[in-house]
């Protein structure tokens, strides 16, 4: 390329601004890595003693708003100082790339434009050698700066990987829930753990066009429950003020077969409580099994109906204080109904007698109300009600209530629900960090991290990798008995809805009706990214080769068929 003289001394210029730019990022840089290093926000005295002060009086309510505000201040300057870095270091490569590139333009034209000069005289050619000296040592200090940047970089405090010892996962494995081909009874499906049972599921469609649509309708009131199934039948719930419904719909058709309410009845309240707005009253997810369907809604209403739409019993459970509204979802065990029932003034988990709507027990729990969902595991032989609370983790017998394990915990506002395979509970919060249980009796923390910690999106597991979106709009997969993160990959858009791991896939649906289908495995395969063309933040439901999703205002059957 000949350049013009005019055009060489643009592009020395040029190289001068690009190297200054580079040497400031990354001195930058390094510096705030010291700063970091030396003061990381996340272990700062002040906060480490409102930590040791919440512990010791975790039902404060007073105490309780202070570590969360302070802890969530503290995950902010964190994180923001990480994406800064992490920003800076792209910032280094571009910075110095374009000085490489432009003082190869200078250089390799100068030749050119000084064989037409007159020779120069001692002195001249003296100064160029000593420019020339000066350009290189600058280039060794822009190569220096991007080197040294980067190796300082993985230095930058991450209390969440540290002080931990790695637990084994040998001993004693856990009975898991066997997902169900046909049934999918539960929020995440068989015991909430985001696991379907069989094969052929969708991975193309597109909502817009109708592509493996096979049918569409719209759910007559607005609701953030997820759709659960048990045989040809599909339900889930609405709500419109205190008009609280459930639906049932043929899983063939898409034919609404009932409508029952759940807000008449005697006794029923008809309070609409404080809640978000964009989620409502029907956020917590029904739960399904032989013969009966049960309901909660925001203001404590639950309802059991049988499959043909009869009102088996209703009650009120009181209406729960909140927030940000009631929405924890249902477990069936056995003849019981689990229910994880969060408010400002009470907090508890409860059974209720599946056939007469009857508490059969109810135990207290601790700290504060969360808008977790309980999930239903078995470790060493008992059947357990695991629960994401604030500021523990808890694990419940599920036939009496009795407590049988608990371990500090997240203490943010706790949105996501635990994941868990035959070793380990895995639990979760925003800002925050997330914690692997080796679960028993004798329960220890295996490991912790704060790399990924999602905020409403819950965790899928399996016995070899733990899968994870989150509200920015990443996914990864941890090796399930490391804090190894084992591939990561980012989105446009975040994630409210949870993943769903089928046929050796991972569903992972964004907050614009996106699916994002992945290989379940320890490397990063993306199969494709059909859209549904509507908003979406429910969980969908796998059955028989189908996939059934819930968009902001319709509910849609996918299928090849």
């Amino acid at each position: 390329m000949n350049l013009t003289e005019k055009q060489i001394s643009l592009f020395r210029t040029l190289s001068i601004i690009a190297g200054i730019f580079t040497m400031v990022i990354a001195f930058t840089m390094i510096m705030s890595l010291i700063q970091l290093k030396s003061s990381d926000p996340l272990s700062s005295p002040a906060l480490v003693a409102v930590y040791e002060q919440f512990d010791r009086d975790p039902d404060n309510a007073a105490n309780a708003e202070y570590v969360r505000s302070l802890d969530l201040v503290a995950r902010k300057a964190y994180f923001t100082a990480r994406w800064q870095l992490e920003t800076g270091s792209y910032l280094l490569v571009i910075g110095a790339a374009l000085f490489v590139l432009f003082r190869w333009l200078t250089y390799s034209n100068e030749p050119l434009i000084k064989s037409k000069l007159p020779p120069k005289p001692v002195l001249t050619e003296s100064r160029d050698r000593n420019r020339s000296y000066l350009v290189i040592s600058a280039s060794a200090v822009v190569v220096l700066a991007v080197i040294s940047s980067f190796i300082l970089r993985p230095l930058l405090p991450d209390p969440g990987r540290a002080g931990r010892e790695k637990v084994s996962s040998s001993g004693p494995a856990g009975e898991l829930p066997v997902p169900d081909e046909i049934n999918f009874p539960t929020f995440r499906g068989a015991g909430s753990r985001g696991i379907a049972a069989g094969e052929g599921y969708p991975v193309e469609w597109n909502g817009n066009t109708g592509e493996n649509i096979r049918w569409k309708i719209p759910v007559p009131k607005h609701g953030k429950s997820s759709p659960v199934i048990w045989g040809d039948k599909i339900f889930l719930t609405g709500a419109d003020g205190s008009a609280l419904e459930i639906y049932c719909i043929d899983k063939n058709t898409g034919n609404i077969l009932w409508t029952g309410s759940g807000s008449d009845f005697p006794g029923a309240s008809a309070e609409t409580p404080e809640s978000d707005q964009e989620a409502g009253m029907a956020v917590p997810t029904p739960a399904v099994t032989e013969g009966t369907v049960v309901a909660i809604f925001g203001n404590g209403n639950l309802v059991a109906y049988d499959h043909d739409g009869k009102l088996l019993w209703a009650t009120n459970l009181g209406v729960p204080e909140h927030m940000y509204g009631y929405s924890s979802s249902l477990l069936i065990w056995k003849d019981l109904v689990i229910i994880q029932y969060d408010s400002d003034t009470r907090l508890a988990v409860i059974a209720i007698d599946l056939k007469s709507g009857k508490i059969r027990w109810e135990t207290p729990r601790r700290g504060r109300a969360v808008n977790s969902s309980p999930v239903l595991a078995s470790f060493e032989g008992i059947p357990q009600v695991i629960i994401n609370g604030s500021p523990e983790v808890t694990a419940f017998e599920a036939s009496t209530g009795k407590e049988v394990w608990t371990v500090p915990g997240v203490k943010n506002d706790v949105a996501v629900s635990p994941a868990f395979n035959k070793n380990f509970v895995y639990v979760s919060a925003n800002y925050e960090k997330l914690i692997a249980i080796k679960a028993g009796k004798a329960p220890v923390v295996a490991w912790e991290d704060n790399t990924y910690t999602p905020d409403v999106s819950s965790p899928a597991a399996t016995d070899e990798f733990l899968f994870i979106s989150d509200g920015t709009g990443g996914i990864a997969c941890y090796d399930a008995g490391s804090n190894k993160v084992l591939w990561e990959n980012y989105f446009s858009e975040p994630f409210y809805a949870s993943p769903v791991i089928a046929d050796g896939k991972v569903y992972f649906l964004d907050r614009k009706g996106v699916m994002h289908i992945v290989k379940a495995a320890g490397t990063y395969e993306l199969i494709s990214q059909p859209e549904l063309g509507e908003d979406a933040d429910c969980t969908p439901a796998f059955s028989e080769k189908r996939i059934y999703i819930r968009g902001i205002n319709n509910l849609y059957c996918i299928s090849n068929d």
